[in-house]
C-alpha cells in the first residue's frame, strides 16, 4: 500500500496551467507585430522494441507535429480575433532555425529573432509520457480500486524576444490521463490552453485587465 500514495496524489493533479511574465508584458507584447515558433524539444516515450535510429525519427516526426499544431492554433485564434500577432508558417521557420543549429544548442532563442526577422519567438519543451502501462493500471483498479496514472503530458513555453536577455513570458501547461484516455486528445487541449493563455489573446484575463490599464495609461 506505500506505493498507492504518490500515484494518487498525480491524480489529483490531473490538469493544471501556470503563467509567469514581466510586470510590463502589455507594453512589450503590443509592439510586436510576427512570432515564429520553434520546433519543441520533445521528448517521448521509448518503446523497447524501438532502434536509436525509429525513436529518433519518431522524436522528430513528433517534434514537427506540435510545432505545426501551435502554429494552427495561433491562426485560429488570430482568425477568430483572439490573437492580434501573426505567426511565421513552420516551413519559413525550419529553414532559418535548423540549419543555424537550434535542436543541437548550437544558437539562442534571441539570435533566431533576429535571423527570422520577428519580434519574438515560442520556445518550448514537451514530454510525452506513460508513467504506468495500461495493464499495470488495470491490475492496480481491479485490485485494489486505484486510478494510476497511463499517459502524462507536459508543456512548458517562454516568449523570448529581441531586447531581452530573459524570457517576458512562461507558461506550464499539465495534463494527465487514466485508462482510455487518448494522447492526441490530451495533447490538443494542452496545445489551446497554450496559446489561449499567451498574452498576445487580450481579450483573456489576466491580460485583458492589464491591457484595459496600459490603454488607460495613454499607451506609453
Amino acid at each position: 500500500m506505500k506505493y498507492l500514495i504518490p500515484f494518487l496524489f498525480v491524480f489529483v493533479l490531473s490538469s493544471c496551467v501556470s503563467v509567469d511574465y514581466l510586470p510590463h508584458i502589455i507594453k512589450i507584447t503590443q509592439k510586436h507585430h510576427a512570432i515564429a515558433v520553434l520546433p519543441p524539444r520533445t521528448t517521448i516515450e521509448r518503446k523497447i522494441w524501438m532502434t536509436d535510429d525509429r525513436f529518433n525519427e519518431l522524436t522528430l516526426q513528433k517534434q514537427r507535429q506540435l510545432q505545426e499544431q501551435l502554429i494552427r492554433s495561433f491562426a485560429r485564434r488570430m482568425n477568430e480575433g483572439k490573437c492580434f500577432v501573426e505567426v511565421l508558417d513552420i516551413n519559413s521557420t525550419n529553414d532559418v532555425v535548423l540549419p543555424s543549429g537550434y535542436n543541437e544548442g548550437r544558437i539562442s532563442p534571441k539570435e533566431l529573432c533576429k535571423l527570422l526577422k520577428v519580434d519574438a519567438v515560442l520556445e518550448s519543451n514537451v514530454q510525452i509520457l506513460e508513467p504506468v502501462s495500461e495493464a499495470t493500471a488495470i491490475f492496480f483498479q481491479q485490485a485494489t480500486g486505484t486510478t494510476l496514472i497511463t499517459n502524462s503530458i507536459t508543456l512548458r513555453a517562454s516568449l523570448v524576444d529581441t531586447l531581452g536577455n530573459v524570457p517576458i513570458w512562461n507558461l506550464t501547461a499539465m495534463k494527465n490521463g487514466t485508462l482510455g484516455s487518448i494522447k492526441q486528445v490530451m495533447m490538443n487541449k494542452v496545445i489551446r490552453r497554450t496559446t489561449r493563455n499567451t498574452p498576445y489573446n487580450i481579450k483573456k484575463n489576466p491580460y485583458r485587465k492589464l491591457y484595459q490599464k496600459y490603454v488607460e495609461n495613454g499607451a506609453l
